[in-house]
């Protein structure tokens, strides 16, 4: 096996019957392949540790132990809800489960982005945002794009999609294609990894639909309403046209806050279908438009209202994400080629990104891939197939292979031996991804998925600084090498990493936040005038961008930040911020 691909080859599922039935030939083929051990281990933590983020490391664990039976609570009552609204799917997934030998009570774990997604909800109704930023931005990244017409290289609708997901080493080591056959509605397919049954969440089916989810955060939430597992379930599988899906969506409603990019190739359109505990809206593509982009930000306006912000950075890099998916489609004067979007899933361009100088480094930031993206997909309707990420994460850099629809002939694993392609993405230069870049990706992907696991921060901070060491010239690489400096009580080194960022970083929001942490550390290790001369030129910064962090150096004036609280600093690993707390 080469070390870029994922340790599991590719498994194509068919599966046919009832929804229980189709379970259970599920299950068996796990049972007698095995590599979904780790994701059945991994969902029932997945919601303490991510919620476990936003302490210091020393405070984490008490934070899993007390939060855990919480949203386990929580994860119950949906589950509840299912098995009164959808007890085919309830039957699916347990017969899943039983047939691959795992605890029933994995099928309630599997709603857990539901149950985040409300506590970031409830979260900021209750006022927690932006006094805490950074806690909960980690959670979502996903970005997807649909083009057709003058925006494809040849008409036909394209639908890319990174999903990103705090599951990496996990999640991408054993991709899978399923195609089901169901006794009742369309037939439909979806991809996904090892021990997770979920046809909603990246499907597509033989009317030529695709959807793929995306998390929002908003104020209304619910507890008596459906999963995203569900209501996608439900789209995919019923779903001829855009105007089904909608109505699909309407009809069955949402206990939390997603936005659903639905492509139709028979209509040549798309439509971003979002929801709350209370609404549902769609957004359709703008008068002229061939092309339709998804993050994880409101676009209905209506919807905009209550939308929960969980930090500066969340939102940076969510509208950097869809700018930049915009962008690329203006960059294409002839269209987007199923190739084109492969290498956009590994593209590391950002918008609100800019270099100091020619020599600068990006393999992180607010760019469409990211350390998480767990599964990256291309679907091709017209084609009657899927392009299929077959790499580690982050898996937008792929190689990938080209998966052909397929619903007719025996139930069980499919024998595939389809060759994965040249690698894939390209730096913020437009350049393809060298073999070193490619494993710092790698190494970084690693880092994340350590400190997600519970390593302490003298434990990942040599992994950091092996990422200076191979990307001298990444700005979010010294960043984050500062943050774990800090954690470790290490001033000066820190001081020094944030220096060399400063010679890097020209984006008006990442410069601002370097400076301000400078600043602080070197007000800290008693360099006044160092550290005034940084807040001058931070104040002297104009933009919306950039308020937060100028308030905070106006506090910091008035009260300096001391050592003791720089040590207790928040990382985000993923979003590549952090938070102090008071």
């Amino acid at each position: 096996m080469k070390p870029e691909l994922a340790p599991n080859p590719l498994l194509v599922l068919r599966l046919r019957g009832s929804q229980a039935e189709m379970g259970a030939q599920h299950g068996a083929v796990l049972r007698r392949l095995g590599g979904y051990e780790r994701l059945s281990a991994f969902y029932p933590t997945m919601a303490a540790r991510m919620l476990g983020l936003a302490v210091p490391h020393a405070a984490r664990r008490p934070m899993e132990l007390l939060v855990g039976p919480l949203l386990s609570a929580k994860a119950q009552v949906l589950h509840a809800y299912r098995r009164r609204r959808f007890p085919e799917y309830l039957a699916r997934i347990e017969a899943m489960l039983a047939a691959a030998d795992v605890p029933r009570g994995v099928a309630a774990a599997m709603l857990t982005m539901d149950v985040l997604q409300n506590t970031v909800g409830l979260l900021g109704r209750a006022g927690a945002f932006p006094a805490h930023v950074g806690a909960f931005a980690a959670i979502p990244a996903c970005s997807s794009l649909a083009v057709w017409g003058a925006s494809s290289s040849d008409g036909a609708l394209r639908h890319a999609r990174n999903f990103d997901f705090p599951g990496a080493t996990i999640w991408d080591h054993s991709p899978v294609v399923a195609f089901c056959d169901p006794d009742e509605g369309l037939r439909y397919g979806y991809v996904t990894s090892r021990g997770a049954d979920l046809p909603g969440v990246t499907g597509f089916n033989e009317a030529g639909i695709t959807i793929t989810a995306h998390t929002r955060f908003h104020r209304d939430v619910a507890w008596q309403a459906a999963s995203i597992a569900d209501l996608g379930h439900e789209i995919v599988r019923r779903a001829r046209t855009l105007d089904d899906a909608v109505a699909v969506a309407r009809e069955v409603g949402s206990a939390s806050t997603w936005g659903l990019l639905v492509s139709s190739a028979e209509e040549r359109s798309a439509v971003v279908i979002e929801t709350t505990g209370r609404a549902v809206e769609a957004s359709r593509p703008s008068p002229g438009a061939s092309h339709l982009a998804c993050t994880n930000r409101y676009l209905s306006a209506s919807l905009r209202e209550g939308e929960v912000t969980s930090s500066p950075a969340f939102a940076v890099d969510s509208d950097a994400r869809y700018r930049r998916l915009h962008e690329r489609v203006r960059e294409a004067a002839g269209g987007l080629s199923a190739d084109d979007l492969e290498n956009l899933l590994g593209d590391f361009r950002s918008p609100v990104s800019d270099d100091l100088h020619d020599g600068v480094e990006r393999l992180s930031g607010d760019c469409v891939v990211s350390a998480m993206s767990v599964q990256s997909i291309v679907t091709e309707a017209d084609a009657r197939c899927v392009r299929v990420s077959v790499g580690r994460a982050p898996t937008g850099i792929g190689p990938y292979v080209t998966v052909p629809w397929s619903w007719d002939g025996a139930v069980g694993a499919v024998p595939f031996d389809g060759a994965p392609g040249s690698p894939t993405g390209r730096t913020h230069r437009g350049q393809p991804l060298s073999v070193g870049e490619r494993e710092t990706l790698r190494a970084y992907t690693e880092a994340t998925h350590a400190h997600l696991e519970g390593a302490s921060p003298r434990e990942l901070r040599p992994r950091i600084e092996d990422l200076v060491r191979r990307a001298p010239r990444e700005p979010g690489f010294r960043t984050l090498a500062a943050h774990f400096a800090l954690m470790t009580d290490d001033l000066p080194t820190a001081s020094d990493h944030l220096r060399v960022a400063l010679t890097l970083e020209a984006g008006a929001f990442r410069r601002a936040k370097l400076l301000l942490l400078r600043a602080r550390v070197l007000g800290a290790l008693g360099e006044a005038r160092e550290a005034d001369a940084l807040r001058v030129e931070l104040m002297a910064m104009g933009g919306a961008e950039t308020k937060v962090t100028r308030d905070e150096a106006a506090q910091d004036e008035r009260r300096p930040v001391s050592r003791a609280r720089l040590r207790r600093i928040v990382p985000d690993v993923f979003l590549i911020d952090a938070a102090l707390l008071p």
